[in-house]
């Protein structure tokens, strides 16, 4: 017995091939528009019931939330953030699209544990940057705020009463003309109040003074953010101790130890008669 095709027909792109069986003309197949008319449809809705398993997978793939800042570098951090696990205990305020005081409440905690956490950071940043977003007075009346913006002056060496003096919330400081305590020094938790407190204006209106959130502001405050973010998520040194202790030492060193080098001084070197260490 042998089955042998001898012709097709194609009929609207489906084929209906004939063969000779004992003599007799026999179809082999029906699948044509007019004996299934429905044909097209069957193979459309396959397509659509696979379509959505690969659309879930896309989805998933894709974060739930949004985060929306006229600051790429703030949204930089935001991710950092919720990838080291900041936003974990307390939940993640980007789920909600309109964020409110809630969520700026999460944010700023997360930043502020961030800036403890990491205190070793200070020593990347420039103190430059550092000057100019305390400069032009403390962004806010919070007395934290105020705090911090005094010690970033005094680690910058920008005089306070300068600053408080044409500073437009003085009348209503109960710390204007004052300095920073002598044994506090600057800390990256100080810089993570100040760079939050300008971060979070467009989202709750934080910035009470209004002046100071000008152009090199904002030019500063995103440097900051983009070297905070580069820094956190480089390799760190497994020889250094992340430690406030650390920091604070190198930034605010032993009054008895005033005068003391680390290392060989070379030629063009000399000594910081405020902080202690050697400079070029």
């Amino acid at each position: 017995m042998m089955i042998r095709n001898i012709s097709k027909r194609c009929h609207q792109f489906h084929y209906t091939p004939t063969t000779i069986f004992n003599g007799k003309t026999v179809l082999t197949s029906l699948i044509h528009t007019h004996s299934n008319p429905n044909q097209n449809e069957l193979y459309e809705c396959k397509w659509k019931n696979h379509q959505p398993q690969q659309q879930q997978q896309q989805d998933e793939e894709k974060p739930a939330f949004q985060i929306s800042h006229p600051w790429p570098e703030w949204v930089d951090l935001m991710e950092c953030l919720l990838k080291k696990g900041h936003f974990h205990a307390e939940g993640n305020p980007f789920l909600n699209p309109c964020l409110g005081s809630k969520e700026s409440n999460l944010i700023r905690t997360a930043c502020l544990n961030f800036g403890r956490d990491h205190s070793h950071l200070l020593r990347f940043l420039s103190r430059k940057d550092i000057g100019v977003i305390v400069t032009f007075g403390c962004p806010s009346l919070d007395r934290k705020v105020i705090n911090s913006g005094k010690r970033l002056r005094a680690y910058a060496g920008i005089d306070e009463g300068n600053v408080c003096s044409s500073c437009n919330l003085r009348g209503n400081c109960e710390r204007a003309f004052v300095n920073a305590r002598e044994d506090e020094g600057g800390r990256t938790v100080d810089v993570m109040r100040i760079i939050l407190t300008y971060g979070l204006d467009p989202i709750i209106g934080s910035v009470d003074n209004k002046p100071s959130l000008n152009k090199m502001v904002k030019e500063s405050v995103r440097r900051l953010l983009k070297k905070i973010v580069e820094c956190s998520t480089e390799d760190r040194n497994p020889n250094f101790s992340d430690t406030a202790e650390v920091a604070i030492k190198e930034v605010h060193p032993n009054p008895q130890d005033k005068g003391k080098k680390n290392g060989p001084m070379k030629q063009g070197d000399w000594l910081c008669p405020k902080y202690g260490f050697i400079s070029n």
